[in-house]
C-alpha cells in the first residue's frame, strides 16, 4: 500500500481474527474449484496444477499480528482460445439446428423457471459468496440474489403479455388491404459481461431475457464474483440444453479478445463475427478494448451500461433534513459502488447550502464502519486492491484546490476500508467535479443559479440520471425540461435508481446504450419479424 496522509492504521482493529470469524460466513477454499460451463457439462480444472488454474482472495482481510491479510476463497480456472473455442462451437450448432431458437415458448419458459428454482434453494450460499469477494454486506447480497429471482420471475410473465399482445393488424396499400403479424426472434449469439458491484443481478438481467427469446449466451464473469457465478453452474446445466449457455470465469484479458473476435466466412468469403450481441456493464474504456477486436463492428448489436456521475440537485426550500437523508443513502449505498449513485450535490449557495452540508456530514458520521457480516455496518471492505489510492488522489486534489472535508475522519482508511468523505466547496478544475469516483466520496459544489447546474450537465460526457429535491415551482419545472437534453432518467424527490425493475433501465452519451429492465430487455435481445399477405387465413394458420 501507498503510505498517505489519509492512511489511518488505527482501522486495521476492524478486520477480524481468523478465530473471530463467525461460524456461518465461513468459507471452504477447498470447496470452490476452478470450474467452466461449456457445452452443456461442468467442468473442474486440475485443482492440482496451479498452471491450470487462478487464486481467489477476498479484501475482507484477517488480522496476523500486526498485519492484515488476504482471505483464499477458493480458485477459478484459466481458460484460453481452446475452451472458448468449444463454447462457441456448440452455440453455433445450436443455432444452426434451430432446436432453441425455435423451441416452444413454454420449453424456453419451463428451463428458466427451472433455473430460477435451483437459485432460491441457494440464496444463503450464493449471498455469502458475494460478501466475501465484494464486500457487499450480507442483507444487501441476499437481497441482489432475491430479487434477481423476482426480475426472473416477472420478465416470464412480460414475455407472455407481449406474446398474448402479437395480434393481427392491417393496413391498406393502395385498394389492397393487407394482413400481418409479428414474430420474435432471436438475434444470434450474445456475449454477456457483468460488473462487480451486482455480480449476481447484473449477469442475470442480460442473461435471462437474452435465452427466453431464443438467444445462444457465452457470458463471461465479473472479475470479482466469479464464485458466486461458478456457483450458478450447475444450475444452469441442468435447466438449458448443451450448448444454449456458456460461463466463462478466468482472466478477462485472455477469455474476452479470443469470444469476441471468434468468426466464420459467409458464402462469399467475407469475415463475419460470430458474436451478433455485445451486452456489457463497465467502464467506457473496458467496452471499448473489448469491442475493438470484433471483426465486424458494424453488425454487432450493443447494449451497454458504462460510467455515470448523477448529480443530486437540492432547490431552495427544499425539507433539507429529508433530502440528507436520501442523498447519504444514495451516495454512499454499497460504498458509493453503484453506477446509478449521486456522485455530485449541488446545493444552494448561502445558509441552506450551508445547512444541507451539515445534515449530510452528520448523517455520514453515523455511518458505521466494519465487517460485512456485521448487521450494523454501513461501509464496508472496497474489493479492488488500490481503491484507496484513487479515492485518496481525488481528495488530495480536491483539498489542494481549495475543498474542504466537512466529517471528521473523513478519507481516511486501511487496507481496504475508508471512512466517506463529505467534500464541500467542490469547483471546476478539481478532478472529482468532472470524474466518475465510484467510492465513498461525496462531493459538494454550491450555486447561486441552476444556469450552473445546467452547464454543468452540459460540460460532462455522462448522461444516465439526475436526481432533483426541493418544491415544486418554475425553477424546478424549468431544470426538469431542460436536463431531459441530457440525461436519460429524472427523479424528482428520489434517489437515483435502476427500479423499479419494469422502468426502462437507459441512458444517454457516454453512460450507456440500448435499454434494459423486463419488456425493454425482451425486445433488446430480439428482432421483430413481420409475416403479412393480403388473404388474412394466410396469416391466421
Amino acid at each position: 500500500m501507498v503510505t498517505s496522509s489519509y492512511e489511518d492504521p488505527s482501522l486495521a482493529s476492524l478486520f477480524p481474527t481468523e478465530p473471530a470469524i463467525p461460524d456461518a460466513v465461513r468459507i471452504n477454499p477447498k470447496a470452490n474449484l476452478p470450474r467452466m460451463l461449456i457445452d452443456g457439462t461442468v467442468r473442474t480444472t486440475d485443482a492440482s496444477d496451479p498452471d491450470h488454474m487462478l487464486p481467489v482472495y477476498s479484501r475482507v482481510a484477517v488480522r496476523v499480528g500486526t498485519d492484515l491479510q488476504p482471505v483464499l476463497l477458493g480458485h477459478e480456472p484459466k481458460l484460453g482460445p481452446i475452451e472458448t473455442d468449444e463454447a462457441m462451437a456448440a452455440g453455433k450448432r445450436v443455432l444452426a439446428a434451430g432446436t432453441w431458437s425455435h423451441a416452444p415458448l413454454a420449453v424456453r419458459i419451463a428451463a428458466v423457471e427451472k433455473l430460477a428454482a435451483r437459485l432460491a434453494a441457494e440464496v444463503d450460499r450464493i449471498a455469502t459468496l458475494l460478501m466475501w469477494e465484494i464486500g457487499k454486506s450480507v442483507a444487501a447480497a441476499r437481497a441482489e440474489v432475491t430479487r434477481s429471482i423476482d426480475y426472473i420471475k416477472d420478465t416470464i410473465a412480460a414475455l407472455r403479455v407481449l406474446e398474448q399482445g402479437r395480434g393481427i393488424y392491417t393496413g391498406l396499400a393502395g385498394k389492397t388491404t393487407h394482413h400481418a403479424k409479428d414474430v420474435l426472434r432471436p438475434l444470434g449469439t450474445v456475449l454477456c459481461v457483468a460488473p462487480f458491484n451486482y455480480p449476481i443481478n447484473e449477469f442475470l438481467t442480460t442473461i435471462i431475457p437474452a435465452l427466453l427469446v431464443g438467444n445462444v449466451v457465452i457470458a463471461k464473469t465479473p472479475r470479482f464474483g466469479v464464485l458466486a457465478n461458478i456457483a450458478l453452474m450447475d444450475a444452469f446445466a441442468e435447466a438449458f440444453p448443451p450448448g444454449v449457455v456458456a460461463l466463462l470465469p478466468g482472466d478477462g484479458r485472455a477469455v474476452l479478445p479470443s469470444v469476441i473476435s471468434h468468426k466464420s466466412n459467409d458464402i462469399f468469403g467475407n469475415a463475419k463475427g460470430t458474436i451478433d450481441v455485445f451486452a456489457f456493464i463497465g467502464s467506457e474504456g473496458a467496452a471499448n478494448a473489448i469491442l475493438k477486436s470484433h471483426p465486424t463492428p458494424s453488425f454487432l448489436h450493443k447494449i451497454l451500461g458504462l460510467g455515470a456521475k448523477n448529480a443530486g440537485i437540492v432547490l431552495p426550500g427544499a425539507d433539507l433534513d429529508a433530502v440528507a437523508a436520501r442523498l447519504v443513502k444514495g451516495s454512499l449505498g454499497f460504498n458509493g459502488q453503484r453506477c446509478t449513485a449521486e456522485k455530485i450535490i449541488f446545493a444552494p449557495a448561502g445558509a441552506e447550502g450551508d445547512q444541507l452540508v451539515a445534515a449530510i456530514s452528520e448523517r455520514v458520521a453515523k455511518l458505521r464502519l466494519g465487517m460485512p457480516w456485521d448487521p450494523e455496518a454501513m461501509i464496508t471492505p472496497l474489493p479492488e486492491p488500490q481503491k484507496l489510492e484513487v479515492m485518496w488522489g481525488l481528495i488530495g486534489d480536491a483539498v489542494a484546490k481549495g475543498a474542504r472535508i466537512v466529517n471528521d475522519g473523513g478519507g481516511r482508511g486501511y487496507y481496504s476500508i475508508m471512512r466517506p468523505c463529505v467534500l464541500d466547496r467542490v469547483i471546476l478544475g478539481m478532478k472529482i467535479y468532472d470524474e466518475e469516483q465510484f467510492g465513498p466520496i461525496v462531493p459538494v459544489v454550491r450555486y447561486e443559479t441552476t444556469r450552473e447546474v445546467i452547464d454543468w450537465h452540459v460540460r460532462s460526457p455522462y448522461g444516465q440520471q439526475a436526481g432533483i429535491h426541493g418544491p415544486d415551482s418554475e425553477m424546478r419545472r424549468e431544470l426538469v425540461d431542460a436536463l431531459t437534453s441530457y440525461v436519460a432518467r429524472i427523479n424528482l424527490d428520489d434517489v437515483c435508481q435502476r427500479g423499479p425493475d419494469t422502468f426502462g433501465f437507459t441512458a444517454a452519451d457516454k453512460s450507456g446504450h440500448g435499454t434494459l429492465s423486463i419488456a425493454d430487455a425482451l425486445r433488446s435481445f430480439s428482432r421483430s419479424v413481420i409475416v403479412q399477405s393480403p388473404e388474412r387465413a394466410a396469416i391466421e394458420r
